[in-house]
């Protein structure tokens, strides 16, 4: 079933931001600089109203689908695909994308270089929105890489500390897991002449020995991009030294694309071979969880802080994937939208204070509630809900995530994960105490109206799908495809 709209709305997402990418760098040289983000802006927001249009589709039951000719020699064609698993992801990426277009109106305009900036996030996003629409696996790694190397640039240009090493680092690890991802998708062209998914899909449902250590491959590729320890070393450097726009892109979208390779390529596609395999992965979730946790407790700096949190975060999602229950699947996909909220809210709060104190170290801050009390509101209901506070959205997601664990029988591994909650309650209320509470209050202001906009957006998003979570769900268990 296609687009209503008569448009190839798909290709439209995808390319509007590629498109004004040249465009906002020429503007933003020839005219203002602030120019280029205009055209960010634009572009960012006509994706998200795309995704917004093709809503009724995906929630009746329907699909999107695209398919143009590419490389007919090759039997290569560009199919974009956007069904009941897809779009959650797809909807993530397109407002987060927007939200911190808008956020670093304010947030970079004393940057450098603020052109080249805006052209590098719009390829960043566009990168992301292609890989949870590719159908074609071949394409797919275009947009997996296409989003590594803009980020690259967004970090080691445009980061603070040692940016160029931590930039480095960064593109080195998830290059090395795009690798073996890439590695995955030849040996599957190999063996059946195809990196049509849908070809696929029918010809791996016979088993062949291959296919463990191709899906060994595939998931290295995605561990990394999830940051799943111990293949996590990239994450605290690279988001706490990021532009804060850029954080909240990395940490609230991209390694979400991670997971949808996991629910995708290995769970959708080759359930029973990753069945062999889970076992594995849920001890390393756990360990993730923990790992995470630990570190996130005994930080200073408040990005590391939430960069950490993230690692932990992304361990309950995957232990939920891996128990391989429909209710822990549908809780683990609702956790990478619930979490891609809630984090993108962290992060720009994160940003506004630093914007307003030039600080990050949480010994030096304190007593900013009384100043800044919107900023403080948004971290706490941010927090509170990645901490599975009812009745806040990230409730309902680790709910489920563990009643899932529960009826796999995974009583033990189920416990300690909940037992890490209280980790996670423990470094956001220290972390609330120490920027907001302790200490003497300061003479400052609240952060630029573009900034508390964005943030107010997401605080509203959060205590909404706290009240109306169904239609997000509804999609959600619509994808499901284990028993």
């Amino acid at each position: 079933m296609g687009s209503q709209l008569g448009l190839p709305t798909l290709l439209l997402s995808i390319f509007l931001p590629l498109i004004f990418s040249p465009f906002a760098f020429l503007f933003g040289r020839l005219l203002e600089k602030k120019t280029s983000g205009i055209f960010s802006h634009a572009a960012l927001f006509m994706s998200f109203l795309l995704t917004i249009l093709n809503f009724q589709v995906v929630y009746s039951g329907g699909e999107v689908r695209e398919s143009f000719e590419w490389i007919p020699q090759l039997g290569l064609t560009f199919t974009l695909r956007l069904d009941q698993l897809s779009y959650p992801f797809l909807l993530l990426i397109t407002l987060i994308g927007f939200l911190a277009s808008i956020y670093s109106w304010r947030y970079m305009e004393h940057e450098h270089d603020i052109d080249a900036y805006y052209a590098l996030l719009m390829l960043f996003v566009s990168g992301m929105i292609g890989v949870v629409l590719s159908t074609n696996l071949f394409l797919f790694y275009i947009f997996w890489e296409l989003m590594l190397i803009p980020s690259y640039f967004l970090i080691a240009y445009w980061g603070t500390g040692n940016a160029r090493i931590i930039g480095f680092k960064y593109f080195a690890m998830t290059h090395v897991g795009a690798v073996s991802l890439l590695a995955g998708i030849a040996w599957l062209n190999a063996i059946y002449g195809s990196v049509e998914y849908d070809v696929l899909s029918i010809a791996v449902k016979i088993y062949r020995p291959e296919l463990a250590y191709i899906a060994i491959l595939i998931f290295i590729g995605a561990a990394v991009k999830m940051a799943l320890f111990p293949l996590h070393t990239w994450l605290p450097d690279a988001h706490a030294e990021a532009p804060t726009p850029v954080s909240v892109l990395l940490s609230g979208v991209m390694i979400k694309t991670g997971v949808y390779a996991l629910a995708r390529l290995l769970i959708s596609f080759m359930p029973n071979i990753y069945s062999t395999i889970s076992p594995g992965i849920i001890l390393v979730s756990i360990i993730t969880i923990f790992w995470g946790g630990l570190m996130a407790l005994v930080q200073t700096d408040i990005k590391r802080v939430l960069a950490y949190s993230s690692v932990s975060q992304i361990g309950y999602i995957v232990f939920g994937l891996s128990s391989l229950m429909a209710i822990s699947y549908s809780g683990s996909i609702l956790h990478v939208f619930t979490h891609g909220l809630a984090k993108s809210l962290l992060f720009m709060t994160a940003g506004s204070i630093i914007h307003v104190t030039n600080e990050r170290d949480l010994r030096k801050l304190g007593g900013l509630l009384s100043t800044m009390p919107l900023t403080s509101m948004a971290f706490l209901i941010g927090g509170l809900s990645i901490a599975g506070t009812p009745p806040l959205a990230g409730f309902f997601s680790e709910w489920m995530i563990f009643k899932g664990g529960i009826d796999a029988g995974q009583l033990f591994y189920t416990f300690v994960a909940i037992l890490a909650t209280a980790l996670t309650a423990g470094y956001y209320l220290r972390t609330f105490m120490y920027v907001f509470q302790i200490g003497e209050a300061k003479k400052l202001s609240e952060a630029p109206l573009s900034m508390l906009t964005t943030m107010i957006t997401l605080v509203v998003l959060i205590a909404g799908l706290a009240i109306y979570i169904h239609p997000i769900l509804f999609i959600i268990n619509s994808s499901i495809s284990i028993p």
